[in-house]
């Protein structure tokens, strides 16, 4: 055999070789499956939000609501961060999530952050105060805590602005003219002086100091709470603000619920309904506790609802037969914390598992319901999922939903259940 040829002989083989095994591309190496958002199995880790896609998440922390959204196009947004100030034995408190170290707004804020980044933001677009209760925007008494050098207490959504800043936060009562919060005395009857202590102060710092943005939430529009990045790509998404300061939109006019009555703090709550295509969320605050803003809201919506935020953790008169045999939820996530039998109710809890309201199918979370209510009630709560986050997920367009429960006991935000595609009406 000839020089060249050999040649030739060993380079067909070499070829054929690489053919037969391709050598990995250095690129290829190291690389994470990427999975769909939906794609989440129990035991794993809930993969990234992505482009499209609505994320809903009740951040659980046994100290109040907090409620997180990634909209289609990237926008975040934030409802409510309470943080009750009780101790691991209080008899009222259910064990803090995910220890008794770790503060609720840190825990809310770590969380955001984890989820956020996939936006490629690293800040929050908006911050909603649904109404001035401890249990939504923290305890700014100093009870436990220390005050800022600015003057105001780090808790709840004071706290968060300093880990996950907000660009614009929006709450009941503001107003440039009042920047002492007088507006919040004269029409609700607890929690003022609180609320308008260091509430007020680090409002006054970080609008002048760090350029946050305040606006007074409005009802009876779709303009105020909007996409920021991409709008036009999501023509079938938007945010309608219903109600607030106990005041509801008809349809053509903002009506008094209360005859010029001054509401309590609860029937303050700002309410909205956030649409994706087929998909509808309902989210009120505590404005159920007080029917005289739940049932009013539900005629104007006057349709069914994919899912809702329970009204006052499903509390005392929250939720009545009037208003959800309207808004007939397919999920009903509920952001408990107490321990205790009223908060949730359970003679709500069963009304709904056997269709006393509506015929439909409906799935009840709770992110926390102490053992020793659950135990007692177990011919209840076994027909519930109980304990740990909650997230919603609509795929793009709107028409069908995920739900996943995350361990809520460490930072890995692994799912504990799923359930879906479920369609939309």
């Amino acid at each position: 055999m000839t020089m060249n040829l050999r040649i030739i002989c060993c380079c067909l083989t070499a070829l054929f070789s690489l053919a037969c095994n391709p050598v990995d591309k250095p690129d290829d190496k190291g690389k994470e499956e990427v999975k769909l958002p939906s794609e989440a199995a129990v035991g794993e880790k809930l993969p990234a939000w992505a482009d499209g896609w609505l994320d809903i998440h009740a951040i659980s922390t046994g100290r109040g609501e907090c409620t997180f959204f990634i909209l289609p196009d990237g926008t975040s947004m934030l409802i409510d961060a309470g943080e009750v100030v009780t101790s691991t034995t209080s008899p009222v408190s259910v064990t803090q999530r995910p220890n008794s170290d770790t503060r609720a707004y840190f825990t809310q804020s770590r969380y955001m952050k984890h989820f956020l980044e996939a936006t490629g933001h690293d800040k929050l677009d908006y911050a909603v105060m649904s109404h001035f209760h401890i249990d939504h925007f923290g305890t700014p008494d100093g009870k436990g805590y220390t005050k800022s050098s600015e003057g105001y207490t780090q808790t709840g959504m004071m706290a968060i602005y300093t880990t996950l800043p907000y660009r614009k936060l929006l709450d009941r009562a503001w107003s440039a003219g009042d920047p002492e919060y007088n507006f919040i005395e004269q029409s609700g009857k607890e929690y003022s002086a609180k609320a308008r202590g260091d509430y007020t102060e680090f409002v006054k710092y970080a609008t002048s100091k760090k350029g946050l943005v305040m606006e007074r939430f409005q009802a009876g529009t779709d303009k105020q709470l909007t996409l920021q990045y991409n709008s036009a790509k999501y023509p079938g998404f938007r945010i309608f603000n219903y109600a607030v300061n106990g005041e509801y939109w008809n349809g053509s006019a903002m009506v008094d619920a209360y005859g010029n009555g001054i509401p309590y703090e609860n029937g303050n709550s700002c309410i909205s309904l956030i649409s994706y295509g087929k998909f509808d969320y309902y989210t009120g605050g505590d404005a159920g506790g007080n029917t005289s803003m739940a049932v009013p809201v539900a005629k104007v919506i006057g349709k069914p609802v994919e899912a809702m935020k329970a009204d006052h953790h499903m509390s005392v008169n929250c939720m009545p037969k009037a208003q959800m045999s309207i808004l007939q939820p397919r999920v009903i996530i509920t952001q408990s914390f107490a321990r205790r039998t009223d908060q949730p109710m359970l003679e709500t809890v069963k009304a709904l598992l056997d269709h006393e309201y509506y015929d439909s199918e409906v799935s009840l979370y709770f992110t926390n319901i102490d053992p020793v209510i659950a135990t007692p009630n177990a011919n209840l709560y076994d027909r519930c999922h109980i304990n740990g986050h909650v997230v919603i997920r609509v795929e793009p367009g709107g028409d069908r939903f995920w739900v996943f429960q995350l361990d809520d006991t460490n930072n890995f935000y692994k799912v504990k259940s799923v359930e879906g595609p479920i369609e939309c009406k």
